[in-house]
């Protein structure tokens, strides 16, 4: 395993160690944690590094976790000095044992999941959302604003994802209750104590959590635009989406509200069941 740590606000002086284990860098813990898998991201990466370079509050640490790339990402993020906090560079089986990985190492009070090449909205984005934290009931675990979603081949924000979280007797899409978007929320570091992200799931691992927590009433919106994001991911694939409502359902057993809106699912299961072959020869052709 490849570690790279820093220490200090956004970092000081930096210190290499190649290591099987590398200790967490002392000192007063940030305000936030970025977290930024990748693979083979070496031509995205540097966005997301801008964008957090540029934010007008410095109270945050970045983790990048690096599932041992071939194209130089690992070097790349070596190469952004002590804005990275800590590099983690080896094999994994996905962005959720990527995740898993990390979790130990968090040291923020409030976590966020950006992905290689997703951007912070503006650079006073952290700087307000600490504000707004501080205004939030103290029960908060879950504070989530709106997102934008990019086109990468011309940089143009194509449309807003502001998704809020409205019960289980609000509406419904893909077998599921609606959820904001991952990039735009923040999570108190807190729901990760004995938390793990269930790796059956490939796509949607992570409503687990953002539903666990909103179903229990500790989660609130922050009237804000938090991040950009790139169209295209394996969430938005057509053959990703029979998998994707598979591990809807999946998450809802798990939570106790599969039985809330059964045959609506079981409608979606079979719906997507039915389209899929279709969906894998159009990818294919």
């Amino acid at each position: 395993m490849i570690a790279f740590a820093t220490a200090g606000q956004g970092g000081c002086a930096i210190t290499d160690a190649i290591a099987t284990d590398v200790p967490i860098r002392a000192g007063r813990a940030p305000r936030f944690t970025i977290v930024t898998s990748t693979f083979n991201a070496a031509a995205s990466l540097p966005r997301t590094a801008r964008s957090l370079a540029g934010q007008t509050c410095r109270d945050f640490e970045w983790v990048v976790v690096d599932g041992a790339s071939t194209d130089g990402t690992a070097e790349v993020a070596r190469g952004f000095g002590d804005l990275v906090a800590r590099l983690v560079s080896e094999p994994d089986s996905g962005i959720y044992d990527a995740w898993n990985k990390v979790l130990p190492l968090v040291r923020g009070e409030w976590v966020l999941f950006l992905g290689a090449g997703d951007t912070l909205y503006a650079d006073d984005v952290l700087e307000r959302v600490s504000a707004a934290l501080d205004s939030l009931s103290p029960g908060t675990t879950t504070a989530y604003g709106d997102v934008t979603v990019f086109d990468p081949a011309t940089g143009e924000d194509t449309h807003v994802r502001n998704d809020g979280f409205q019960g289980l007797d609000g509406p419904w899409r893909g077998g599921r209750p609606v959820l904001p978007c991952h990039q735009g929320v923040f999570h108190h570091a807190k729901v990760f104590d004995g938390f793990r992200f269930d790796q059956r799931c490939r796509i949607s691992a992570d409503n687990e959590l953002l539903l666990r927590e909103l179903l229990a009433g500790r989660g609130a919106r922050l009237e804000l635009m938090v991040a950009r994001f790139e169209a295209g991911g394996i969430s938005a694939q057509p053959a990703s989406r029979l998998r994707m409502v598979c591990e809807s359902v999946y998450i809802n057993w798990k939570l106790g509200i599969f039985w809330r809106r059964a045959p609506y699912q079981l409608a979606v299961l079979g719906i997507n069941a039915l389209l899929h072959p279709l969906r894998l020869l159009r990818a294919r052709s």
